[in-house]
């Protein structure tokens, strides 16, 4: 039989048992009467002929089980026989199978949830062609790191043949005010250069990509809008759009899902025209480059920095010592969030260790009632390997059960994750439940189930089990060994469950710390929302300043409006740009030198009100007013920290500074006063930086506006406001309407996501670990039934009964705890980075993690022991 047709019949046998067996079955019978009639055809009677055939052919089961054996389908029939016997075992237990399916299926729908999203986020390539080769570009200074400028960009560009092709696109995170429907429509996309795509690798499904027309007004958009706007028609090709006031020319329809590094559910991508630069700042544009084939990103950098250095030297000064960092852009697109998944799935890890140790619990559990099964198979002639294959078969039966019912539960436990933490995720529209996780499933399922069924089948059938029968069936699983086997299994579950405890309280007080903390401005009753101007007639300054100030005019009509202010920036996590500056005194001895100037600060211009409508306290001077205008002498507030970095205890006000590239012609910019701390990056976790306040009035011109209103009930405005500025111009569309408490609460976001999951799983965690107690203790005290109705029937007190086997799951639950504390303290190292206000050894948190689990463990020592004591001494007695 040559080896593809062995491997073939092999298969067969395993796939198609049932038909084989019948063909079998067909074949001996076939055998059978042919033997019957040669026996007639010799002149036997009907009854001899049948008689002699059954004596020259033999036992049928016996000729069965040698044609399997020569056929390769012993192993199947034994199989299939013992997982029909291990279906039985669990039908006749539903309660117990019930409790081992949904041991596991907590486990898999842990790991399958945690890895779909790690699979979709970690593990996946970029939907990009060849995306090893796609890095980002960062320009390094000293300790500074910033996105590129105009005209890093345009020279890197020019002068990067050989080493990369370069593409760069800032996105905006606003969206485009997209005209033409009922009513504007705001739709999230990117600006982006005309080789950006091509850089990507990227093709459109339908059309082209940009073309090289220096006053090309182009723009591509994606499937969903090409199928929703306009029914999917191939005449979408040169048809116009208006976006933000711009009408642009539709070339391309990029392919489903389509994306830049770092957005999510984008559909419009605008040909970007970037002007020859006057100075090489700022820096805002994401650049990515892919590297020609066999060139490594250090030394692309070390290549790029080389090739572009002397022009930014010549032409703009540039400080020396600069660089070009690259950074793969996966990395990029994952973002910080990569340890926090990888943390998540060494947790629930853990909590499938906890779920096996459970479910090997269950089965120690119930072999007691099974060895007198078990030892009538073995004197029935049955081998030790196959009552453990039939044990294991058991336990595997159960293991797919539970990992179907925890891969539906992690399907749905994905989609909530998703709808409840938006914009946590990085490419979230790739995250699923999908082939991949349904096999990481299948095997944590059966593998936890093996494991965990292994040390029973071991345990129950290495006893001597006729010994078993002789003694009716008692103590030979409730022996000194098997008891501390099972005690030794709850002693590691307390131990991972106080570790998985420790790391979700640390969490727990970072994220009460979080919401405690003073953000440095007052939320309550504020409502924010951002404006994006079109360029006509807006474009003009003058225009521009008058919609700004009947708006004002308007909003602070609506009943209820306390104030009402402008800025560019908003706390906590909306800050918009930084710039260097020059302190009085700091002065550079030539042009370039001071580029850096005294250092970089956080940089808002904002209107007059600004710090009255957030309840930013005012330090020192006075806020912004009136007086302040563009012909007036330039002024600004600076932060609390900007004025002690610079001035220590020293007064700030009178200080004068000069913003962006040291010039000597610019004005001098006065501080006028010192306000409080806010954060603008991160929110309160990402802490408080120094910054700059300058008056609108005198730096006006962007079109680009948040808007804050001040109110006694804030979040109710929004459809007035919405009115208003419809009123004052329909083509504007309100974005991110949102409360200063909604906005609060998104910043912290990220440690809240992490703080869910933690503690989600800690619960998980804690009740399986409660179930290993209650069914050590609740099977201590059934095997203790005799013992317990003596000492009651001799006079022993309630209390002394009861305080036995509290005792008992007290001094189980101290010995896991101490293992549990020392693998908790090795765990949260790695929490360091994700703490705020907390030490990573924070001996409340080890407290409060030990007095859950041994508060949770005295409520599973009671139930056993009210049991104990509420059976009847006389009738346990009788029963024994």
């Amino acid at each position: 039989m040559s080896l593809i047709h062995a491997i073939g019949h092999r298969l067969r046998m395993w796939l198609r048992f049932s038909q084989v067996e019948r063909e079998l079955d067909a074949e001996l019978l076939d055998h059978f009467e042919r033997e019957v009639e040669r026996q007639r055809a010799g002149g036997a009677p009907e009854a001899d002929a049948r008689r002699l055939a059954a004596l020259r052919v033999g036992n049928v089961e016996s000729l069965k089980e040698q044609a399997r054996d020569e056929r390769g389908g012993r192993l199947a029939a034994d199989l299939v026989g013992d997982l029909r016997v291990g279906w039985r075992g669990l039908r006749r237990s539903p309660g117990f199978a019930a409790a081992v399916v949904l041991s596991l299926a907590l486990g898999v729908a842990g790991v399958t949830s945690i890895f779909s999203i790690v699979n979709a986020v970690i593990i996946r390539p970029l939907p990009y062609p060849d995306p090893e080769r796609l890095h980002l570009v960062r320009v390094a200074w000293n300790a500074f790191t910033a996105p590129l400028s105009s005209a890093d960009f345009l020279h890197l560009r020019d002068q990067s043949r050989g080493v990369a092709d370069v593409g760069a696109y800032w996105l905006n995170t606003e969206g485009f005010t997209l005209l033409g429907g009922p009513e504007p429509e705001v739709v999230v996309g990117a600006n982006v250069t005309v080789e950006t795509p091509r850089v990507l690798g990227v093709t459109p499904v339908l059309g082209r990509w940009f073309s090289d027309a220096a006053d090309a007004r182009e723009v591509l958009i994606s499937s969903a809008i090409w199928r929703d706007r306009f029914g999917g028609r191939a005449d979408v090709l040169g048809q116009q759009v208006m976006l933000d006031g711009v009408s642009q020319a539709v070339v391309g329809v990029m392919p489903p899902g389509f994306n830049l590094p770092g957005q999510d559910n984008a559909h419009l991508w605008v040909l970007a025209h970037l002007r020859p630069p006057e100075r090489r700042g700022p820096f805002f544009l994401s650049v990515v480059v892919r590297l020609t084939a066999g060139v490594g990103p250090e030394p692309a950098g070390l290549r790029l920095t080389s090739a572009i250095t002397p022009s930014l030297l010549d032409r703009f000064g540039a400080e020396p010592g600069w660089r070009y960092e690259l950074t793969p852009l996966k990395d990029v697109a994952i973002g910080d969030v990569r340890a926090t998944l990888l943390l998540l799935l060494a947790a629930v890890a853990l909590v499938l260790l906890i779920s096996c140790a459970n479910v090997a619990n269950l089965l120690l559990a119930r072999g007691a009632t099974r060895l007198r099964e078990l030892a009538m198979r073995a004197a029935l002639g049955a081998r030790r390997e196959r009552l453990m294959r039939q044990l294991l078969a058991e336990s595997a039966l159960a293991g797919v059960a539970g990992a179907a019912i925890g891969l539906a539960a992690a399907t749905v436990v994905v989609r909530v994750m998703i709808a409840q933490t938006p914009g946590v995720l990085p490419r979230v529209q790739e995250i699923r439940v999908d082939a991949v996780a349904a096999l990481v499933a299948a095997a944590a399922g059966l593998a936890s189930a093996l494991v965990a069924g292994a040390l029973p089948a071991v345990a129950l059938t290495g006893r001597r089990l006729q010994e078993t029968i002789r003694d009716g069936g008692r103590g030979a699983i409730g022996g000194p060994r098997e008891g501390r086997a099972r005690r030794a299994i709850v002693a590691a579950e307390i131990a991972l469950t106080l570790a998985v405890l420790v790391a979700t309280t640390l969490l727990t007080k970072t994220m009460v710390r979080l919401e405690a903390e003073d953000p440095g401005f007052r939320s309550d009753g504020v409502l924010a929302f951002r404006l994006v101007l079109p360029p006509e007639p807006y474009a003009d300054t003058g225009r521009l300043e008058t919609f700004l100030d009947r708006l004002d005019e308007r909003l602070r009509a609506i009943p209820g409006v306390m104030a009402v202010a402008i800025a560019e920036s908003l706390p906590p996590d909306q800050l918009q740009q930084s710039n260097n500056y020059t302190l009085d005194g700091d002065e550079p001895g030539r042009p370039g030198r001071g580029a850096q100037g005294s250092g970089v600060a956080q940089w808002n211009v904002v209107g007059p009100e600004y710090f009255r409508a957030l309840g930013i306290p005012l330090e020192q001077g006075r806020a912004f007013g009136a007086e302040d205008r563009v012909e007036a002498p330039r002024v600004a507030v600076v932060s609390e920290s900007f004025a002690r970095h610079h001035f220590g205890k020293g007064d700030a006000i009178g200080r004068r500074f000069k913003g962006g590239d040291w010039d000597a012609a610019a004005p001098w910019t006065t501080i006028v006063g010192v306000v409080g701390d806010v954060p603008y990056v991160q929110g309160i976790w990402g802490g408080r930086r120094p910054t700059i306040y300058v008056a609108h009035q005198q730096d006006a011109g962007s079109r680009w506006q948040f808007v804050v209103v001040r109110a006694a009930e804030g979040a109710e405005l929004a459809p007035a406001i919405t009115r208003t500025v419809q009123q004052l111009d329909p083509r504007v569309p309100l974005r991110d309407v949102r409360t200063m408490d909604e906005r609060r609460r998104a910043s912290a976001a990220v440690p809240r996501f992490r703080m869910m999951l933690f503690a989600l799983l800690a619960a998980v965690a804690v009740a399986l670990a409660v179930t290993g107690i209650y069914g050590v203790l609740a099977y201590h005290v059934s095997q203790r039934r005799r013992e317990t109705a003596i000492r009651r029937a001799l006079g022993a007190p309630a209390l002394t009964i009861l305080g036995a086997v509290v005792r008992s799951g007290l001094t189980l639950t101290a010995a896991g705890s101490a293992a549990g504390l020392l693998l908790g303290w090795m765990l949260v190292q790695g929490l360091a980075g994700f703490l705020y206000g907390v030490e990573v050894h924070d001996a409340w948190a080890f407290v409060g993690g030990t007095g859950i689990l041994v508060a949770s463990a005295l409520a599973a020592s009671v139930v056993p022991a009210v049991r104990a004591l509420a059976a009847d001494p006389l009738s346990a007695l009788r029963e024994d």
